[in-house]
């Protein structure tokens, strides 16, 4: 394990990053005390998206199942008009 200063940390934490990049760990000292350890996070597994809407298929089949409506613009228009 590789250990770094606060000090360097502040002024060369470029260098510092790059070591963590390439899997080392550091740990930080201060006054020569051992104050913290950056590791490198730990590999996972990248977690599976589902597809927003997955069920898309089903919902379309069972819609077209349901019975429409059939009216025209000009119906709604007379029975708009015959409650004036």
């Amino acid at each position: 394990m590789k250990s770094a200063t606060v000090r360097q940390i502040r002024n060369a934490f470029p260098s510092v990053l790059r070591l963590i990049r390439n899997g080392e760990s550091v740990a930080i000292t201060s006054r020569r005390k051992v104050v913290a350890t950056l590791t490198p996070p730990a590999a996972q597994k990248p977690a599976r998206r589902s597809r927003p809407w997955s069920d898309i298929d089903a919902r379309l089949a069972e819609l077209q199942q349901q019975p429409m409506l059939a009216v025209s613009g000009t119906d709604l228009l007379a029975s708009d008009r015959e409650r004036f």
